[in-house]
């Protein structure tokens, strides 16, 4: 006797497709964590509107840093911090995503040779980075970002505005960057494969900065920060890494100021190649304890179908990421002149036409 299910004019239905319910879930978690990224767009347009429609405010943002660090620092709580707490909320009431690992990790010498290797590995993306920019830069694609940073890299040294950077700089955007990515975009993809779940996490993490010159550092350094957080077990050691590149950042504008660039240069070179080959040391010895490191834990439904379309379709995501390409794009020097110059030839030609 046939048990297929009928339907109401007893024609057998056909089975579901055996991940059908997993995509619908998958589809249902890109598009809470997507309103998080739209809730920080909206929340970091917002600020920087009531900023700039205040000349004075504006002025004083332009020109007192330890103004402007706290600014960032308000910016970072409430459009990264609380967005992404709020949908982790909502995710855990759905029961999308589990609670978060910010315990014990797994191996504590594994977790200082992580610990290090992730360091060395940003400092190596930033020399890959920075190839990249000489590469643009000779096809006649320049930053405004690029720009910016080259014209503050002096900062004032007073002992208040040294804790302030500190907080600003490294401290606050190392947990609450970390809570967003490697926390509720990493965590809650992990079901459907670890290496998928950091590189969507990556580019998303990438794409956030919105500007050439971080856009692919920020991405290379995301793949090396939810890889040490997956197999560390704990996500202090991403925090751990991130944190200390962040603090060199600020060691560097520090002793720009006090030492002067030749100085700072120099010192900072020899810095980044140490920690590099510090870095390149700890991988072999995390790799003679740990054989199969490049093996992540095996998920159920890794070999799913559409994964990545279920998560770029996501409408609160596709928008999102439209938005920051946009912003990318508006990076490049001379492209938003380029890009109306077009638009008014194209709108002359029509009306000729």
């Amino acid at each position: 006797m046939d048990n297929a299910p009928q339907s109401a004019y007893n024609v057998p239905l056909r089975p579901l497709k055996p991940y059908a319910a997993e995509q619908k879930r998958l589809f249902a978690i890109a598009c809470f964590f997507g309103i998080g990224m739209l809730l920080y767009v909206v929340g970091n347009n917002v600020i920087s509107l009531l900023i700039t429609s205040d000349p004075q405010l504006y002025n004083r943002y332009l020109n007192d840093k330890t103004f402007s660090v706290i600014f960032g620092m308000v910016n970072t709580t409430f459009c990264v911090f609380a967005p992404f707490a709020l949908i982790y909320w909502l995710m855990r009431r759905k029961k999308y995503i589990a609670e978060l690992p910010l315990g014990g990790v797994y191996d504590p010498v594994n977790a200082v040779l992580l610990t290090f290797m992730g360091l060395g590995s940003c400092y190596i993306a930033n020399i890959v980075t920075g190839f990249l920019s000489i590469v643009t830069s000779a096809f006649g694609i320049e930053s405004y970002t690029a720009v910016r940073q080259a014209e503050s890299l002096t900062t004032d040294t007073s002992p208040f505005a040294l804790v302030l950077q500190l907080f600003g700089f490294a401290i606050l955007p190392a947990l609450f960057e970390e809570f967003a990515f490697r926390g509720v975009v990493l965590q809650s993809l992990r079901r459907y494969g670890d290496g998928f779940a950091i590189l969507v996490s990556a580019a998303l993490f990438g794409l956030l900065h919105g500007n050439l010159v971080q856009v692919p550092f920020a991405f290379m350094v995301g793949i090396v920060l939810g890889y040490c957080t997956v197999v560390s077990g704990s996500m202090w050691v991403g925090i751990a890494i991130h944190f200390c590149n962040n603090l060199i950042s600020v060691l560097q504008t520090v002793m720009m100021t006090v030492y002067g660039e030749t100085a700072t240069l120099l010192i900072m070179n020899v810095m980044i190649y140490v920690l590099i080959i510090i870095g390149l040391a700890c991988f072999v010895a995390y790799a003679m304890r740990n054989r199969a490191f490049a093996k992540l834990p095996p998920s159920r439904f890794r070999y799913m179908p559409h994964k990545g379309a279920m998560v770029l379709l996501a409408p609160s995501v596709l928008f999102s990421c439209c938005y920051f390409l946009y912003t990318m794009l508006m990076d490049i020097v001379g492209f938003y002149d380029w890009f109306a110059d077009g638009i008014a030839n194209l709108v002359r030609s029509s009306v000729i036409v």
